[in-house]
């Protein structure tokens, strides 16, 4: 697949696709820093040609994404890669669009899709920025230590029932309250992260020490919950 253009919205586009497990070719004269990772850490999964678009980059491709800032140039791909029996979808042209592509927001595990029906785009990218809001790395964090504890809540408890009750309670609106707190009194600057990767890159450039802290915190606090449940 082949996306033209390295901004916010190229971007957004690779990581769907990298996600996906798709092979990519981005192409651009400049790109955004959020790629800089991806130029350090190769993989077979995508290539970046540092230049402008040609027609020959077309070749072998059956998906397109123009994404640049420049709209005559994204007509001329659509239009090129009509004539080529390419699929072609066109971020600031939904009209000459040969598919569309929704919304979405990623955290972790936790994927929220947002979609218009092509009747008005602007509207599902609004939704999508106050999904953002709602939905913040709490959630991330969550799943991320369910994926070990699932499978030992499973292990440990043989009541059905009692597991539903444990599940449903960790997945209320009072205990993501509740780790929201937690990660508020670590004060490690997560709460306002937007992204997926402004997660990752955070918790990167945290001490393993802190982060453990963190996660360990939260799971007493998971633990807490098995055990009041399990009594009950």
């Amino acid at each position: 697949m082949l996306i033209v253009g390295a901004g916010k919205v190229a971007f957004r586009k690779f990581k769907r696709l990298l996600q996906a497990k798709a092979q990519i070719k981005v192409v651009s004269p400049e790109f955004s820093p959020k790629f800089t990772p991806y130029f350090e850490q190769k993989s077979d999964q995508y290539i970046f040609i540092e230049r402008k678009f040609r027609e020959d980059d077309l070749g072998g491709i059956f998906l397109v994404f123009a994404a640049t800032n420049d709209s005559q140039l994204n007509e001329r791909i659509a239009f090129l890669s009509r004539n080529k029996n390419i699929l072609a979808n066109i971020s600031d042209a939904v009209d000459i669009s040969d598919f569309t592509v929704p919304a979405a927001v990623n955290r972790g595990e936790l994927l929220l899709t947002v979609s218009s029906g092509s009747n008005l785009p602007a509207l599902s990218q609004n939704i999508r920025k106050k999904i953002e809001q709602e939905f913040g790395v709490e959630y991330q964090i969550l799943l991320e230590i369910m994926q070990k504890k699932r499978s030992l809540i499973i292990a440990e408890i043989d009541e059905i029932s009692v597991r539903k009750k444990i599940f449903k309670e960790l997945a209320s609106d009072q205990f993501l309250n509740k780790i929201r707190m937690i990660i508020d009194q670590f004060d490690l600057n997560l709460l306002n992260i937007e992204e997926t990767d402004e997660f990752i890159n955070n918790k990167n450039n945290l001490t393993e020490n802190k982060f453990k802290l963190l996660s360990d915190s939260i799971e007493t606090e998971i633990n807490k919950i098995i055990a009041k449940l399990k009594d009950d």
